[in-house]
């Protein structure tokens, strides 16, 4: 059994070591040789290793319980109050693992691995760096921000990138991971 995953029409590629989904009229300029949709799956660091855990179920010390995305909600939610509740998931090389959830590194943002198949042979996929809406109605080349799912949203950096500055983006993308901000159109 594989975690729950989402399915976007994204158009995936990479830049360097790092990988980038994109959608908005033409992203598929942008992801020239990726691919498209994207599978994506979440998880948490393990406290000390920083190695992934995909959550496929949580039970709190009260006896609940909570299944795929629930479970990873809930975690991201309310796991910090739990610390003696336990997580059943996977590692990513596929074997299972059942801890405590005081064992998860809850105090780091969770972790999006993207993919472009749902299949067990594709699992988990390669770390997401971060989205990106490619916009037109913008006086700005690349802002952060961008309209992605919430859970999407707060583990990975968004950015609205300009489509005019399409042909800039291997030079904006990690300039602008590696220090947020809005960086204005004129100049380029």
């Amino acid at each position: 059994m594989l975690p729950p995953y989402d399915s976007f029409s994204y158009h995936c590629f990479q830049l360097g070591t790092l990988t980038f989904v994109a959608t908005g009229e033409g992203a598929e300029r942008l992801a020239l040789g990726g691919f498209s949709p994207a599978v994506i799956r979440y998880a948490f660091p393990l406290y000390g290793t920083q190695a992934p855990l995909f959550p496929l179920m949580a039970a709190d010390d009260r006896g609940g319980i909570y299944h795929g995305f629930n479970a990873f909600d809930w975690i991201a939610e309310r796991g910090l109050l739990f610390p003696r509740s336990e997580v059943m998931g996977l590692r990513a090389n596929g074997s299972e693992i059942q801890c405590f959830l005081k064992e998860l590194d809850l105090g780091v943002s969770a972790l999006a691995f993207v993919t472009d198949s749902v299949k067990e042979t594709a699992f988990p996929g390669v770390p997401l760096a971060a989205a990106v809406e490619i916009v037109s109605q913008s006086d700005r080349a690349i802002t952060p921000g961008g309209d992605f799912p919430i859970r999407l949203a707060t583990i990975v950096p968004t950015f609205q990138l300009h489509a005019n500055a399409i042909p800039q983006a291997s030079e904006l993308l990690p300039d602008v991971l590696s220090n947020p901000r809005s960086l204005p159109l004129s100049p380029l």
